[in-house]
């Protein structure tokens, strides 16, 4: 048999993506990869073969040595990996070039989130009777009660609101998958409140929608979001929807929340994931502990 060459290959195993029925934004990210290992080996004369184990090893190398960081390059190597497996799975190699390449590690950091008191400021800045206002606290309760990523909420239609069930139907999450999300009181309130205000008359199905009558956009909610953090005195904190969602999640656990019933609300497929926020919320305890310690304060006094 023939050797394929790797644009035959990577050709066979963007079929075999669009087979299985993967997000076409996960086939996107690994076709860019894909292309930058290309760019490399055609860098060294030698685009047509299939990678062996020390072009990966010295892709590695050179990324980190263009200065991306450790983040970006595991990204880039697990999609390639993917790649690497699919030709051995296949038998267009004996053995996976990936065999015996180790990814950069990544030192673990706990993402940033609010604190009770940022966010009582950016809710109170989002007060108001006007229709802006209303629906401008509808998305902020929204993000800060669910965690519903900014994909997923300017998807919202006015169907996946259930306010007698107090739910959301999140259709199109990461990677094509659905759930429901419950709702809070306050955000039932408020939700409830800018139904009254956006109308039915309308001719967008959109859940959250703007003065035009369209569909709500992603750049339009992230500039919202910048407008309330400023009002609330929180300019320094770049507030954004994925911020939103590390908070949700930790003040959920912080509150008593498990991380079976969070990894079902935030759609994780993978409960590792997850657990970022369990170890999170423990640090915050232990530090609150640390500062409220009845012996130590009572040793300190003396």
């Amino acid at each position: 048999m023939e050797e394929l060459s790797f644009d035959q290959a990577v050709e066979l195993f963007g079929l075999y993506c669009k087979s299985k029925g993967l997000a076409p934004r996960t086939v996107e990210t690994y076709m860019f990869a894909l292309e930058g290992l290309r760019s490399f080996l055609a860098s060294s004369g030698e685009p047509t073969r299939l990678p062996e184990r020390q072009d990966l090893r010295a892709y590695i190398t050179h990324m980190l040595e263009r200065g991306l960081s450790r983040g970006t390059v595991r990204v880039r190597m697990r999609s390639i990996r993917v790649f690497c497996n699919f030709v051995a799975h296949e038998g267009l190699v004996e053995v996976s070039p990936f065999e015996g390449v180790e990814i950069p590690k990544v030192p673990k950091t706990f993402p940033q989130v609010l604190t009770e008191e940022q966010i009582a400021k950016l809710i109170k800045a989002a007060g108001g009777k006007k229709w802006l206002d209303v629906r401008n606290r509808a998305i902020l309760l929204t993000f800060l009660d669910t965690g519903v990523r900014l994909s997923e909420l300017v998807q919202l239609d006015l169907e996946d609101l259930n306010l007698p069930a107090a739910t959301l139907h999140i259709r199109r999450g990461k990677g094509g998958k659905e759930r429901h999300v419950f709702i809070g009181r306050t955000l039932h309130k408020a939700l409830r409140k800018w139904l009254e205000v956006r109308g039915y008359a309308m001719r967008e199905k959109a859940l959250f929608v703007t003065r035009r009558d369209t569909r709500i956009d992603k750049r339009n909610v992230q500039r919202t979001l910048e407008h309330l953090a400023k009002k609330a005195g929180l300019a320094g904190a770049r507030i954004t929807p994925h911020l939103l969602r590390h908070t949700f999640a930790t003040h959920y656990v912080r509150n008593g929340g498990d991380p079976f019933s969070l990894q079902r609300i935030l759609g994780h497929s993978d409960i590792k994931t997850t657990m970022i926020y369990v170890n999170l919320a423990r640090a915050s305890v232990k530090e609150a502990h640390a500062k409220a310690s009845p012996v130590d304060r009572l040793f300190l006094v003396r």
